[in-house]
């Protein structure tokens, strides 16, 4: 039965991913309660909501605004207009920044540069004798 409610509902509906959503939706709308308009024989919901389809005793562009608005989690009603002068001057995230390098401790193999002897080196470009024999 419900191969021959498919064959029919393709007249109506060209592409079957479409009436795969439409008709599942037309289901959940039978299971809450909404009447059927066609006549069942005890069939199941979804052989019902085909034939409802094919028969065109529901409309298909309701079915698919039903379908698209079920399917959203953001409506454009819930727009909230933000205030430009609550938003900051700079949009750019620095998660270092406030944030202090850690000291590295001196070991035998590794000499430690001080930042004032860093800022001085970059000055001239050279690096001091003083510098690498610490």
């Amino acid at each position: 039965m419900a191969r021959i409610t498919v064959e029919d509902c393709e007249k109506i509906v060209a592409n079957r991913f479409d009436l795969v959503i439409w008709a599942a939706q037309r289901t959940r709308q039978i299971i809450n309660g909404d009447s059927i308009t066609v006549e069942s024989k005890d069939e199941k919901k979804p052989v019902i909501a085909l034939r409802e389809i094919a028969a065109q005793s529901v409309s298909v562009d309701a079915l698919k605004e039903c379908a698209v608005r079920s399917f959203r989690t953001f409506t454009p009603e819930e727009d909230i207009d933000e205030d430009v002068e609550d938003m900051p001057d700079e949009d750019t995230y620095n998660p270092y920044a406030g944030v202090e390098t850690p000291a590295i401790e001196s070991s035998d193999n590794i000499s430690v540069i001080s930042d004032t002897e860093l800022e001085s080196e970059e000055d001239d470009g050279t690096i001091s004798d003083e510098t690498t024999a610490e």
